[in-house]
This record gives C-alpha cells, structure tokens and sequence, in this order.
C-alpha cells in the first residue's frame, strides 16, 4: 500500500506581507481518497485574490498552514476510488492550493481543458474569463450595438471583457489609469478609451453624444467608482468585482433617487458555488473556444520557479503591469 509522496509546496503559517509569510516545504500526500484524483501542477499565476488571502484581506480565509493559489493548470496522475479511468492524463484546472508540484482534489471542483490549449495558456482560465463572462451575461440583457462602460480596463478581467463584448456585438468604452494603456487596448478589440479624472463625464459625452450604457463594470471602488456610475443611463446597473483602491464606494443619492440605477456586487466564488454543472460547462465550453482562437492571452511580465516564490509574490506586489506565471511542474 502507497505510503504517501513527498513533494514541495509553497505555503503560509500567518498572514501578512506575502513574500515574508510564504516559504517551500515539503509535505506527504496521501493516496487520493475515494472521489479526488492526483493532479501534478504545471503553471499557476499570481493573482490580486492571492495576495489578499496571504494579507489575511480577503473574503474569506481557510485554515492554517495554507498553500495559496486560486487557479492553476496541471495533469491528472492517478485516481481514487469511484473516479472514472478517463481522468488519468487529463488536463484540468484546480481552483484552490494550487502553488504545489502535486495534489489531491475532489474531481467535482476541477475543469477538464482541451489539450488543443498549452498549459502556460490555460493557466489564465480558471478566474478572469469566467469572471468577464458572468459580468456580461447575468446582470443586464444586452443587444448588439449596445455599450458597456468599466474601469480598471487593462486588467486581465477588462481585457476578457473587451474580448467577450467584441465577439458578442457589444462595444465597450475603458477607463484606464494610464494614457499609454489606450493603444494596447484599441487594438485588442476596445471600442473607446478614456483616461480616468475630474474631466470623464465631459470626455464621455464627446465621444458617445447623447448615448448612455446600462452597464457599468467597477473594479477600483471610491471616487473612481463615483464618476463611473454617473455615466450610466437612467436605470442602469453598476457591479461591482473588485476594490483595487480599497476605498468604499460613494454613492450619491440622487443617483437612486432620480436616476434608479442599481449597484450590485459580483464574486466568481459564490457563483460556482450555486452554479449547476451544465451552466457551468457551458460557460468553460465557450471560454475555451475562444482560448483556442487565441483570446485571453494576457502579458507576462515574469516567470519564476515554485523556489522563488517568495520574489514572484514580491514582484507581483510592486504592481508589475502584466500577471506573475509560476512553474510548478518539473
């Protein structure tokens, strides 16, 4: 009988600044129980989500020693007891503790991907698509011809949704931080692109005229959340994913008074978590067709072994403009 293996895992004792509290160890896994299959990983990246649960910041926080990583792409080694034999090789995405050289999962939480993907590619599937693609298909009906507003638009979710909305007919206006990000984004499918400040509303209405969104997308919160929903039409709906400025939102209100729009909130989380499996196939079904088409690419600004993982963290710390990959496989 299979004793366990040894292998490396990046994990945390105690949280805070997340390249202090990580460190490499090595545990023993057990042979996958009844239900879990072995998976040895192969890329993982470095997500905003991740170093907020290594701050302790996050929505949640599970029990301590932890291995970080919310998505990761890797390969099915063996299988336990009930799980089907057609596992066994498949490529697959995990959406917990993935920064480890292996690992036992309940094959009820992880997603097969077509091998037509490379896994440096597929390592990106797991969170940002799906999020953009729940943004835009569950809060507000949308036609062809019809503009979508969001903030934070070079992200790796901003930029899924200027894909998405692109093959979808949808136009989307941007609002970055930088002037320099505007040209990258008009030539991966951007309708509009407009630097973020006291002036939007007037840029804004120069660039559409007298048309309004029904949708805006909210990542940074604060006064940059403010002047975002001030561009929406009357009854129109703001969500709100993400806090980068980790400033509250400021609602004024007449913006539900006089103008009934809806502010909502959204976390890829809950929703898998009461998503039935056909929706949630046919969700990945289409993220991987247009993964195979090329989409959903976004820039690397470094890569870095599990060894490193305390300089990735740190890189990805200091705001580094394209996402952290890790290797995690041999």
């Amino acid at each position: 009988m299979e004793t366990g293996t040894v292998v490396r895992a990046a994990r945390y004792h105690a949280t805070g600044i997340p390249a202090d509290v990580l460190q490499v160890d090595e545990i023993t896994l057990p042979p996958p129980a009844p239900g879990q299959v072995r998976v040895r990983m192969l890329a993982a990246p470095i997500n905003p989500a991740d170093l907020n649960m290594l701050e302790g910041k996050y929505g949640e926080s599970r029990p301590l020693p932890d291995v970080p990583g919310n998505e990761g792409v890797g390969r099915v080694l063996a299988t336990g007891d009930g799980v089907p034999s057609d596992w066994l090789g498949q490529q697959v995405l995990v959406d917990s503790e993935a920064w480890r050289e292996q690992g036992n999962w309940d094959v009820s939480g992880l997603v097969r991907v077509p091998d037509t993907i490379a896994p440096r590619d597929a390592a990106f599937l797991r969170v940002n698509p799906p999020t953009a693609w729940r943004l835009l298909h569950d809060f507000v009906p949308l036609q062809p011809g019809d503009w979508i507003v969001q903030n934070l638009a070079g992200s790796s979710v901003g930029r899924a949704v200027i894909e998405i909305a692109r093959r979808r007919g949808w136009k989307t206006l941007n609002v970055v931080r930088r002037p320099e990000a505007a040209e990258e984004l008009r030539a991966l499918g951007a309708d509009a692109v407009l630097v973020d400040g006291p002036s939007l509303a007037e840029e804004f209405g120069a660039v559409l005229g007298g048309v309004k969104p029904k949708l805006a997308l909210n990542a940074v919160g604060g006064a940059a959340a403010t002047r975002l929903a001030g561009l929406l039409a009357t009854g129109g709906t703001m969500v709100t994913y993400g806090a980068m400025s980790k400033e509250a939102l400021k609602i004024p209100n007449g913006f539900l008074i006089f103008r009934d729009i809806s502010f909502r909130g959204f976390w890829l989380t809950r929703w898998l978590r009461g998503a039935g499996e056909e929706v949630r196939k046919e969700m990945f079904d289409g993220i991987f067709t247009l993964a195979e088409e090329g989409l959903f690419r976004p820039p690397v600004t470094a890569e870095f072994p599990l060894g490193q993982v305390s300089k990735a963290v740190a890189a990805a710390s200091e705001g580094a403009r394209g996402k952290i990959l890790l290797h995690l496989g041999d």
